[in-house]
């Protein structure tokens, strides 16, 4: 009988593949914006909106995007590609159900959750409360299934011990 794919390890590995792409999706449109005056694109994508481009949230929007330079551009656009990367890495990982992968996400999912909390204390809301609990979900999961598999690991290599004479 073939061994059931575990859902969990699954959709985890989908996760994390959608985000691989959003990053690499995010990374091109960086670099797309290199030599263009980043808050007049901006500015139009408000207008085709139909959003008041006067709002103050706006105004300050600008007022950072006008701070970017083709340098930043491109040193977000690496990180974005980096991140991507091992966002990819890992989800390859889980979907072809490897225990690495598993240690892969624990570490790295468990490595922002200090940094996302200090993000809620600073200034909360219902999406970074989401988020911290997507990730925590995801931590706590892999870790059950490691313990799990390493547990019947054990049970099998118990249970093929010949007795001694």
């Amino acid at each position: 009988m073939a061994q059931r794919r575990p859902l969990g390890l699954f959709l985890i590995g989908l996760f994390k593949l959608g985000k691989a792409l959003l990053f690499t999706g995010l990374g091109v449109g960086m670099l797309k914006l290199v030599n263009k005056d980043v808050d007049e694109v901006f500015l139009a994508v408000i207008s085709k909106l139909h959003i008041d481009a006067e709002h103050q949230f706006i105004q300050n929007i600008l007022t950072q995007l006008s701070l970017i330079d083709n340098h930043t551009l491109h040193e977000l656009s690496v990180v974005s590609f980096v991140f991507a990367l091992l966002l990819f890495i890992e989800s390859f990982g889980l979907l072809w159900e490897k225990v690495w992968a598993e240690f892969l996400t624990v570490a790295e999912t468990a490595l922002f959750i200090p940094f996302e909390l200090y993000e809620i204390i600073r200034h909360a809301t219902s999406t970074k409360f989401i988020i911290v609990a997507i990730n925590t979900a995801i931590v706590i999961y892999l870790i059950w299934a490691i313990v799990r598999k390493a547990a019947n690991q054990k049970a099998l290599l118990i249970n093929q011990v010949p007795p001694a004479s």
